[in-house]
C-alpha cells in the first residue's frame, strides 16, 4: 500500500510539473509571412486645420497573396499629420480565400518631403503586432514591420509590404 501511495504521489507531481517524463512539449510553429499590397481608400474622414494639420481615419482595401492563396486586406487607419508627416496607426485584417483571417495592429510614422506642401510622396514605416486570427491562427502571436509609400495626396492608393513572423500555438 505504501509503495502504491508513493507511486501515485510521484505521478501526480510529474503531471503538476508539466507532464510525464518523456512527453513532448507543445511548441509554437513559427511562420514568416510577407504581404505585398496596393491599398485603395474605400472611405475616409479627414479634417484639416491651419498649419497644415490633417487628422482622421481611412478605410483602405486591396488584394494580396497569402503564400500561394489569394487574400484580401483591409487597413482601418488613423493619421495625425503636420505637413504630411506624423504618426499613424490602425488595424489590419487579412482574409485568405478559404476564410481564414489574421489580425494585426500597426503603429508607425509617415514622412513627406519637406520641400513639398501636403501629404504626397509620403513614406511609411511601422511596427506590426499580431492580434490573433481564425482557424489555425486563432491563438497566433507575433511581430513584424510595415514599409511603403504613397505618391499622391492622403486618401490616394498606397503600396505597402508587411513582413510578419507569426507563432501558431
Amino acid at each position: 500500500m505504501h509503495r502504491r501511495l508513493v507511486a501515485t504521489l510521484a505521478a501526480a507531481s510529474l503531471v503538476a510539473l508539466g507532464g510525464l517524463v518523456g512527453a513532448p512539449a507543445q511548441a509554437a510553429k513559427s511562420k514568416n509571412l510577407v504581404f505585398n499590397v496596393d491599398l485603395t481608400s474605400s472611405g475616409t474622414t479627414l479634417e484639416t486645420l491651419p498649419g497644415e494639420i490633417t487628422y482622421g481615419w481611412n478605410d483602405l482595401r486591396g488584394p494580396t497573396r497569402w503564400g500561394k492563396a489569394a487574400a484580401d486586406m483591409r487597413f482601418l487607419g488613423s493619421v495625425d499629420y503636420t505637413n504630411g508627416t506624423g504618426p499613424f496607426g490602425g488595424f489590419v485584417t487579412i482574409t485568405r480565400a478559404d476564410g481564414v483571417k489574421l489580425a494585426l495592429s500597426v503603429t508607425g510614422w509617415a514622412t513627406s518631403p519637406q520641400d513639398q506642401e501636403g501629404t504626397s510622396n509620403a513614406r511609411f514605416r511601422g511596427t506590426v503586432t499580431v492580434i490573433g486570427g481564425t482557424g489555425p491562427y486563432s491563438r497566433a502571436t507575433g511581430t513584424g514591420t510595415m514599409d511603403g509609400y504613397r505618391k499622391a495626396a492622403l486618401g490616394s492608393p498606397v503600396e505597402l509590404t508587411f513582413s510578419v513572423v507569426v507563432q501558431q500555438r
